[in-house]
């Protein structure tokens, strides 16, 4: 690698990272807050609600990526640009292949992360994030028992906890269970604990007492006792096996649909569609790039800026991943699946082709020869 190739590299690879931190942090941040309850309702600590954060990230670089290249591209060429220097190596012979191979290399690397993300580190991260809020949602200790309250986990069953402390302890409980309306019971406790059994979370409640009325008679009989266990497995309304989304699927289960699986039948073609939208995403890293190669080197020289020609390819990007997914819309009914693969493609051909066929050595006229 020669001196030429390092220093575009550094012009590069330094606005490629501002963009990609910034602009994952500023997506990411909007993301979050559809998490927010996971928080607020079911009272779960920042550092679960970090953790599930932090999940929703490789959806976000598979997007953030390609355009994130093109916009270090451009910044790093507009700014060799205003400081003359691209002039400089044409004037010393250096060829517009030798200007656009280090950002080539460096788009290479981001393809194929981003295939990464796309075929394996997505679809991990969203199961993992899918599974820990099913679990949070489903966990009785967190989601229903709540200091200071009265909440009723189903019809005829009400909890209430003086004080939660932590370790899933409990002080001062009064627990209705009206569910057998011609037996209803009601338990009082000084203090109980959530145990996990091989059956599920159970509620041990510690010095108290059950108090059961009699159906006809309105009797009241008291059972006091030192301890008296609560199934809350019952109540766990966690569904036996998760359904996967799209985005949650590997490429595997997305080319080939579980036909005996309801979801999987009705959104076959978009399970299919999809696997091929992941495997046509790296394209448009290249297709970008080309874009914003084409405007700042392509073309003749021109002394009046760039400013036209970046908003130009910035526009035409915007059209390119827009079409992707009018594409992927489109192949979900009618199965031509190629469409997904030929946008970027001759976006990539096209821009190639401008960028790298011969052409006549550039001339460059200064002010004085002009007139």
């Amino acid at each position: 690698m020669s001196s030429l190739d390092k220093y575009i590299l550094r012009q590069c690879l330094t606005p490629l990272a501002l963009i990609l931190v910034a602009t994952t942090a500023i997506v990411w941040m909007t993301q979050t807050l559809q998490r927010v309850d996971i928080l607020v309702e079911y009272g779960q600590g920042v550092g679960v609600f970090a953790f599930l954060s932090i999940l929703i990230i490789p959806s976000l670089l598979a997007i953030i990526i390609p355009f994130a290249l093109f916009g270090a591209t451009v910044y790093a060429l507009y700014r060799l640009h205003s400081d003359s220097e691209i002039a400089a190596m044409f004037a010393a012979g250096v060829s517009r292949r030798q200007i656009a191979g280090p950002i080539l290399l460096i788009t290479f690397f981001g393809a194929l992360v981003t295939f990464y993300v796309n075929v394996d580190l997505m679809p991990r991260s969203y199961r993992i994030l899918k599974q820990k809020i099913a679990d949070i949602r489903a966990d009785v200790a967190s989601s229903v028992l709540r200091s200071g309250e009265f909440t009723s986990v189903i019809d005829g069953f009400t909890i209430y906890v003086n004080e939660v402390r932590p370790g899933n302890q409990f002080v001062g409980l009064l627990v209705s269970d009206h569910r057998d309306g011609e037996h209803p019971e009601t338990y009082m406790a000084e203090r109980a604990i959530i145990q996990e059994t091989d059956t599920g979370s159970v509620l041990v409640l510690k010095r108290g007492n059950i108090q059961r009325v009699a159906r006809y008679t309105g009797k009241v009989s008291i059972v006091r006792f030192e301890e008296w266990a609560i199934n809350l497995a019952a109540f766990n309304d966690r569904p036996h096996e998760l359904q996967l989304e799209l985005t949650e699927r590997y490429l595997g289960e997305l080319f080939n649909p579980d036909m005996s699986n309801a979801y999987d039948q009705a959104n076959a073609t978009k399970l299919i569609a999809e696997g091929h939208a992941r495997i046509s995403g790296p394209i448009y890293t290249f297709a970008y790039v080309l874009v914003g190669l084409y405007a700042l080197i392509g073309g003749p020289y021109s002394r009046r800026g760039y400013f036209l020609r970046v908003s130009i390819a910035g526009s035409v990007i915007f059209v390119i991943r827009v079409s992707g997914f009018v594409a992927q819309g489109f192949v979900e009914t009618s199965a031509a699946y190629w469409t997904l693969y030929a946008i970027p493609t001759v976006v990539v051909l096209t821009a190639g082709i401008l960028l790298f066929a011969p052409q006549m050595p550039v001339k460059l006229v200064s002010a004085e020869g002009a007139a």
